[in-house]
Formats: C-alpha cells, sequence, structure tokens
C-alpha cells in the first residue's frame, strides 16, 4: 500500500509540473491578451508585433501574426472612437468584436477563441484518482496484495499500457520459457 501511494503522489507530482509548463506556455503565447486595458491602448507596438509574430508560428493553420498585429491596432482605433465602451477582459473584446460580424477582425477573434477555450483542468489527476478508487473497491476482495498495486499503476499509467505491443512481448517471453535442459 505504501508503494502504492508514493506511485499516485509522484503521478501527481508529474501531473502538476505538466500543467504548469502548459499554463506556462499558455501565458508565453496568449498573455498579453488577458490584460486588455494594456493592450488596447499603451502597448509597445514593436513588442506586441513580435508577440503577435511568434503567436501566429505557434498556430500558423489557425492565424496570421502580422494580420492580428494589424487588427490591434485598427481596434484601437475603433475603440478609441467608442468613447461609451469600456472593455476590462477578454471576453468583453470577444463580445465587442462579434457584434461587428464574422469578417471583422477575424485573427484577434480567433486569438481570443483560443485564449478562452484552452483546457486547463486537471482532468487526468482526477480520472487517475477515479481509477484508483475503483480498483481498490472493486478487486481488493479477490487480488492479493502484491497484485493491487502494480494494477493500479497499470490503469494509471495507461497511455503507457496502450503504446505496448502486447503480442510481441509475448512471443518474447514465450520464446524465453521454450529454452528447457533436456535430461
Amino acid at each position: 500500500m505504501l508503494r502504492l501511494m508514493k506511485s499516485m503522489i509522484d503521478k501527481i507530482h508529474t501531473e502538476m509540473g505538466d500543467r504548469f509548463i502548459s499554463l506556462k506556455k499558455l501565458d508565453s503565447s496568449f498573455g498579453f491578451l488577458l490584460e486588455i486595458k494594456e493592450l488596447m491602448p499603451t502597448t509597445n507596438e514593436n513588442s506586441l508585433k513580435q508577440i503577435c509574430i511568434f503567436m501566429g508560428s505557434s498556430y500558423d493553420t489557425d492565424l496570421n501574426g502580422l494580420e492580428m498585429f494589424s487588427e490591434i491596432m485598427d481596434c484601437r482605433i475603433l475603440l478609441k472612437t467608442r468613447a461609451g465602451v469600456k472593455l476590462s477582459t477578454p471576453e468583453d473584446l470577444l463580445r465587442f468584436i462579434v457584434q461587428y460580424g464574422d469578417g471583422v477582425f477575424l485573427n484577434l477573434r480567433v486569438g481570443l477563441q483560443i485564449l478562452l477555450t484552452v483546457a486547463t483542468s486537471i482532468a487526468s489527476c482526477e480520472r487517475s484518482f477515479s481509477k484508483l478508487k475503483l480498483i481498490l473497491s472493486y478487486l481488493r476482495s479477490s487480488i492479493g496484495q502484491e497484485k493491487l498495486p502494480a494494477l493500479a499503476l497499470l490503469s494509471v499509467e495507461r497511455e503507457v499500457t496502450d503504446s505496448i505491443n502486447f503480442e510481441e512481448l509475448i512471443d518474447k517471453f514465450a520464446a524465453a520459457k521454450t529454452k528447457r535442459i533436456s535430461l
């Protein structure tokens, strides 16, 4: 049981590390879109252009970075003419863009949609705990303590387990067992 708990703690630690890495990557790509007040009126244009180009290279099938930069500049001008419009979140900016139709600020719209829909949940950790609970409750009565942690580890590491070719593994095991000594 101690070995099982250590493997689960290790899995949680790994998942948290992966989650923070993905959040840092998300922030490096889309972080400038989170601060709408800074994005629209006061951001340095050269640094904004470089960020948009980087974002466009990261998502080259979805948006064009240079066009996104020009759309942000156009959106700044449009917002200056709309004195009554107060935007404070990316959702507000997306609503503002959507009201002008599908063809207006297309790259900026796609960038905001990607930012707002990127999954940042911890579903894989939750699945691991759910699987562990299932294994512990259902199989505890029929499986000994030696096999239970091994089954839990196989279930938690399902991605690795799915990538293993079991036919090849069985053939190797069978070939190793056929080497018997004649008496």
